[in-house]
């Protein structure tokens, strides 16, 4: 990708949620943003940190997290509506190095769930890694009741155990993985590390 901004304008055609499904048809004109997460400019940043807290709340658990670098950006207007972060990393699998698109901070915004926001921006992030970054797959940790959506997109379970980096040495993760492959080849069998902190 030759430019640090891409950006592109979807429509989507939906019922409006309080009239049920047999209420009218709202069209939304979202715009979609792909930033590397250096660019971004200190305002850019700061309005994002305030929707990621205001999203998820001030836990984010005991980790030290890795830099992002690059986000997925969906907008209705000024507002963001949802939004998903990539590392692009080699990690190991079973000892063998595995070029990976790492997938954290999937969201949306809790006015604007259950229109296909999320989906827009996963879709987009899948895009990205498997053309642009040229990764042999997208990897995600979850917890089962994010499951369905993401096997709805394509993903795949996968057996662990997931050891990443922590100041205090190498810890391992218990929750679900999901994988996407960017080609036609096999997932490896094997310890999954990921080679540096945590997505």
């Amino acid at each position: 990708m030759t430019a640090a901004v891409c950006q592109s304008l979807l429509h989507i055609r939906q019922r409006h949620s309080t009239m049920g499904m047999g209420g009218p048809l709202e069209e939304i004109l979202l715009r979609v943003e792909i930033r590397r997460s250096g660019e971004l400019t200190p305002s850019e940043q700061e309005y994002l940190d305030r929707w990621t807290h205001r999203v998820f709340g001030a836990a984010a658990g005991d980790y030290t997290w890795a830099d992002v670098d690059w986000h997925v950006l969906v907008w209705i207007g000024a507002e963001l509506a949802s939004h998903v972060e990539i590392v692009a990393r080699t990690g190991t699998v079973g000892g063998r190095p595995v070029r990976l698109g790492g997938i954290g901070g999937v969201a949306s915004a809790v006015e604007r769930r259950g229109r296909g926001l999320a989906t827009v921006a996963m879709e987009k992030a899948a895009q990205l890694m498997c053309g642009d970054l040229d990764v042999e797959f997208g990897l995600l940790i979850c917890g089962q009741e994010m499951m369905a959506f993401y096997r709805r997109l394509g993903w795949k379970v996968v057996k662990g155990p997931v050891v990443f980096d922590q100041p205090a040495g190498k810890v391992t993760f218990g929750d679900v993985v999901m994988v996407l492959p960017c080609a036609e080849q096999e997932w490896p069998a094997g310890m999954i590390d990921l080679c540096g902190l945590p997505w």
